[in-house]
Parts: C-alpha cells; sequence; structure tokens
C-alpha cells in the first residue's frame, strides 16, 4: 500500500522527461543551422569581396600625393530567425496527492541562447601604403641643330702701291730679277720713330709713332724684308713722305724700350739742374729748377716708353741732372746730328741711346734765355 504505483510513475517520468529531450534536441538542431549560416556567409563575403592588394600607380610626372583608397562596405547578411521554442505546460493529475506520494516538480525550461551575427572584420594591412618615390626621368635628348659660326674674314692688310714700288726698286738696284718676285706676307705694325726697327736713321729722328707694314717679297729660294711706313706730321696729318728699309740682312730682334720716371724714380725728384757740354768736358751750369710746376712739366715729358738699342751713339750737348731720394739721376741729351737722341751711364739704357719725344725740348728750352743761375751751394764739412 505503501509502495508507488509502478504504471502511474512510470507514465509521470515519461510525460516529464520527453518534452525536455524534444526541446533540447531542437535547440541544438538551430544552434547547429544558425554557425552554418554564420560559416556559410563568411565565406560568401569573402568570395565576393577578395583582399585588394596595393596595386601598382603608374609613375607621375610630379610625385602625387598619396590618396586614400576606400574600403569596400560589408553590408552584413540579415540574421536568420530562429522560432523560439514554446514551453508545454505539464498538466497536472486530478485529485489529492498522497502525503507520501513526492511531488514532481516540472522542469523549466533552460532559455535557448540567441546566436547573434558578427560580420567577419576585413583583415587589414597595418603597413602604410608608401607612395613610390618619383625617380626624374631624363629628358628626351632633342636633336640640336648645329649652328655654324659665321666667321667674318679677317682682311688681309694691303701696303700702299707706291711703298711695295719702291722696296722692288731697291731689289732692282741690287741686280735682282722681278720675274717671279711676289708678296709673300704682309703684316701690320706700329713704329716708335723713324728708324722703324731697322738700324740708324740720318736726320733728326723725334719719338713719334707710325702706322706701317712687314712687307715680305721673294720667291721660293729667297725672301727679302722690308720695313714701311708713311709717316705724319706733327699735327697728325698724313704727308707724303715714306719710309722704307731693306732689313733682309740686318738682324731682327724685339725693340727694347725704357721708361725713365719708372726705372729712375724720376717722379720723386725735388729739384733739377741743367748743364750745358759735352761729356767728359767742360760742362757749365745754366738753370737750377725747383720750382714744383717746372719739374712736373719735365717729368711728364720723359713719363712714357722710349725705343733704344736701334740707333747708333752720338755726343750729347746737354745733362739734366735729377735730385731724387737715392741720389741723382743723370739724363743726357741733344746731339747735333739728332736733336731727339737721349742716353746715359745707367744699366737701363744697355750700351745704348734712345729717342725723346719734341716735349721734352719744349720743357727744357724757356730756361736758356733766363737770367745766368745763382751760384751753387756748397756744403763743406763742420771744422
Amino acid at each position: 500500500m505503501n509502495e508507488p504505483d509502478s504504471e502511474k510513475t512510470s507514465g509521470l517520468r515519461v510525460s516529464g522527461y520527453g518534452p525536455r529531450i524534444v526541446r533540447t534536441g531542437i535547440a541544438a538542431i538551430v544552434l547547429l543551422l544558425i554557425v552554418a549560416a554564420i560559416a556559410l556567409a563568411a565565406i560568401w563575403a569573402n568570395s565576393r569581396d577578395p583582399e585588394q592588394g596595393v596595386q601598382p600607380t603608374p609613375r607621375p610626372t610630379q610625385p602625387p600625393e598619396p590618396t586614400a583608397t576606400p574600403k569596400p562596405v560589408d553590408t552584413p547578411t540579415p540574421e536568420p530567425e530562429v522560432p523560439t521554442p514554446t514551453e508545454t505546460p505539464t498538466p497536472t493529475p486530478t485529485g489529492t496527492p498522497s502525503p507520501n506520494t513526492p511531488t514532481t516538480v516540472p522542469p523549466t525550461a533552460s532559455p535557448v541562447p540567441t546566436a547573434t551575427y558578427s560580420p567577419t572584420p576585413e583583415p587589414t594591412s597595418t603597413s602604410t601604403p608608401v607612395p613610390p618615390t618619383a625617380t626624374p626621368i631624363p629628358p628626351t635628348p632633342t636633336a640640336t641643330p648645329t649652328l655654324t659660326p659665321t666667321v667674318t674674314p679677317t682682311p688681309t692688310p694691303t701696303v700702299p702701291t707706291k711703298l711695295e714700288i719702291f722696296a722692288r726698286g731697291t731689289l732692282i738696284d741690287r741686280g735682282i730679277d722681278q720675274g717671279d718676285i711676289k708678296v709673300l706676307s704682309v703684316e701690320e705694325r706700329t713704329w716708335f720713330d723713324r728708324t722703324l726697327a731697322c738700324g740708324s736713321y740720318e736726320g733728326n729722328n723725334p719719338l713719334e709713332k707710325s702706322d706701317g707694314w712687314v712687307l715680305t717679297l721673294g720667291n721660293e729660294s729667297k725672301s727679302y724684308i722690308f720695313h714701311v711706313a708713311t709717316v705724319q706730321s706733327t699735327d697728325g696729318v698724313q704727308s707724303d713722305e715714306h719710309l722704307y728699309y731693306d732689313c733682309t740682312d740686318v738682324e731682327i730682334v724685339e725693340q727694347l724700350t725704357v721708361n725713365l720716371v719708372h726705372d729712375l724714380r724720376l717722379h720723386e725728384a725735388r729739384r733739377a739742374v741743367l748743364y750745358r757740354g759735352a761729356p767728359g768736358g767742360e760742362e757749365t751750369p745754366v738753370h737750377d729748377i725747383q720750382n714744383r710746376e717746372f719739374l712736373d712739366v719735365i717729368v711728364e715729358a720723359l713719363n712714357m716708353p722710349i725705343p733704344i738699342g736701334n740707333t747708333e751713339t752720338c755726343e750729347t750737348a746737354f745733362r739734366l741732372d735729377f735730385y731724387v731720394l737715392r741720389g741723382i739721376e743723370t739724363v743726357r741729351f741733344f746731339c747735333r746730328d739728332d736733336w731727339y737722341r737721349v742716353g746715359g751711364d745707367q744699366d737701363v739704357w744697355r750700351g745704348t741711346q734712345g729717342t725723346i719725344p719734341k716735349a721734352l725740348l719744349d720743357s727744357v728750352s724757356p730756361f736758356f734765355a733766363a737770367a745766368p743761375i745763382p751760384q751753387l751751394p756748397s756744403i763743406e764739412p763742420e771744422e
């Protein structure tokens, strides 16, 4: 009597646990379906939007600024609706249960977890795309037209016909046949005086520049060299006087010059004494020049290149003693046959003489008419 009814107990157990097992199975199936749906959605999304790598950008002429590539937006797959299991109430048996009968508590339905779909994040590259460095493209060489410079031909200097005739006449006087004699070359030259750098000149030879030429006549076996020039007068007007010298057998050397103001330091002169008389004879003082203005005129007349070595020496008639810081510098000038001859005992002359300009004679000529110069002071040593 105290033992429970085996059939009723058996029926209650079946009727209580059977639905629970069914619901659990349904929930498991639903979970599997959700997981499968999520996996399929992820596979489908990856197949539609594959990862895009950094595509090479064509090389621009100038490096462009890096632009961000927009990322594709994933459209989340709508979550499938999962049916929520409805709990079936357990029927309660009619009648009053026996106090010895254990009360069966219906099992509480466990809530089925709802699966939330989270879209699989697209793997992004952590490395920042670096824009390619623009390598400077060398410009395409274009064909540059070759410009041929226009060369202006230098006109060949020509000698006045009269001077060429004079030169040929000199060769005729020497008995040279003119049949095959022709002009071999012509060179322009500037001469310092009338010697034309070809020996001595008979007569007054002032220092004056003149335009001239070096004319070479000859044939295949022999050449003849002439120095020629057209002499200009002192006022710059061209005259009819022509000079031509046969310098074939003359040793032509470079024309030497001296500047007495620089070489003898005449700019330091504070006094100059003019003397008259031949060297080695009696030389009489003419004037003691101490005026600064007169001294500057004399010094300036000698401040120019003086050609030397192209004339024979002669006996001078005057001399100037310049008192400079280091002592006395003597300049001798004026010969009987050449008023413009100048020289001295200094090494700069190299044992020869040169030519002075007319300006030196003009600067000292006023002192010849002046009153006799005062007695030169004599310095006697103190006792």
